[in-house]
């Protein structure tokens, strides 16, 4: 099979496209990935080729992709994705297309070509039909519609519609984890939650000596002007015994931060590189890393800030996974973590959530459907 997948790097979009990319080479597909120039390493590190968007560049890092209209309309909404999509599945003869499902305009190319094509639903279906990014529809409509008038499509009124005529709707999270809805499109497919393996020769930051408990800290690795949360977490982090590695994403001047002897900083970790060794998670709850705790079995501890964060800190808390604290105050995650440590529930139902999971297949099951649809 000759797969192509196209996404774009808005954080949580990136990790399990990846994840289908590598599982794909290892299977010994050939994967081309179209996204931003920022995806190229990862992309190249699994095995797979890589393309770029001829105009779409990089989101900048120290701004939050609220406030970048110009890249971001591009991304979701403009036909040159979609030109670059077709572009790309004729230099690569691709048997099968996969889109992330926020690129409104090349989600219409792929409905426009002959091959079967699937849509990655980065967040819960929830959250394009009844949340956050419904929401935003209205605004992005006409720019939609615009874009499918290119690819010789008729308008669609919602992402509903415009995921309608592709094959499969690839989740992200297991059953259980999806947030109800009231009515589930047949092509919606459960996989569990696509994590990728880390990377060969991940870095070897790790938690500090001792014998407390240990807690893995990440927060967005967008810009969510989340300084202030994190350096809070830091000082709620002082008040316990716990060990805790705080990873950054780079956002944090971290000359400014009291750091007590608890805590080591690093800019990025990839969490499958220490996740077996942490006992509670503290997160914005961005589903990213949600899913690589929980496909891990570690419970969590979520301060949502923005997006999809708050619908997946509800399913945290209905699940009993893990809990919420919103106001992100020293004084609620100090006694949130202490919660979730203290009570083994969280834990086992942490790792029941991840043998769901991965009886669900993850990213090999994901290929095998992909496959399948290739040979229809």
């Amino acid at each position: 099979m000759r797969l192509l997948l196209v996404g774009h790097d808005a954080g949580g979009t990136v990790p399990p496209l990846i994840a289908i990319g590598q599982a794909a080479v290892d299977a010994g597909h050939d994967v081309m990935v179209l996204g931003q120039p920022s995806m190229r390493a990862r992309a190249e590190a699994v095995g797979a080729r890589f393309t770029v968007f001829s105009e779409l560049g990089d989101y900048r890092r120290d701004v939050p992709l609220e406030h970048q209209p110009d890249p971001g309309v591009a991304a979701i909404a403009g036909a040159t994705v979609g030109v670059d999509l077709r572009r790309a599945a004729d230099e690569v003869e691709a048997d099968v297309i996969v889109v992330d499902a926020n690129l409104g305009g090349a989600l219409a190319a792929a409905e426009s070509l002959p091959q079967p094509s699937a849509v990655l639903l980065h967040s819960m279906y929830a959250t394009f039909v009844a949340t956050w990014f419904a929401d935003l529809w209205p605004f992005l409509a006409d720019g939609i519609n615009a874009s499918r008038a290119v690819f010789g499509l008729d308008p669609v009124d919602g992402w509903a519609a415009a995921f309608a005529r592709h094959d499969l709707l690839v989740s992200v999270v297991p059953e259980a984890f999806e947030a109800p809805v009231p009515t589930l499109p047949e092509t919606r497919q459960s996989f569990g939650f696509l994590v990728p393996r880390a990377p060969a020769g991940a870095p070897a930051a790790t938690f500090p000596p001792g014998d407390g408990p240990t807690a893995l800290v990440s927060l967005s690795t967008t810009h969510q002007q989340h300084e202030p949360l994190l350096g809070r977490i830091v000082a709620a982090l002082a008040e316990t015994d716990v060990r805790a590695l705080v990873t950054t994403g780079g956002h944090l001047d971290t000359a400014s931060l009291r750091v007590p002897p608890n805590v080591v900083l690093a800019d990025f970790v990839p969490h499958q590189s220490v996740l077996p060794a942490a006992d509670v998670v503290v997160t914005h709850a961005g589903l990213g890393t949600v899913a690589a705790a929980l496909a891990a079995g570690v419970p969590l501890v979520c301060t949502p800030i923005a997006r999809d964060q708050h619908l997946n800190t509800e399913r945290v808390e209905a699940l009993g996974v893990g809990i919420g604290c919103p106001d992100g105050a020293p004084a609620a995650i100090t006694p949130g973590i202490d919660r979730v440590l203290g009570d083994p529930a969280f834990g086992a139902r942490a790792a029941g959530l991840a043998s769901e999971s991965r009886a669900a297949g993850g990213a090999p099951a994901v290929v095998d459907s992909l496959a399948a649809l290739d040979g229809r």
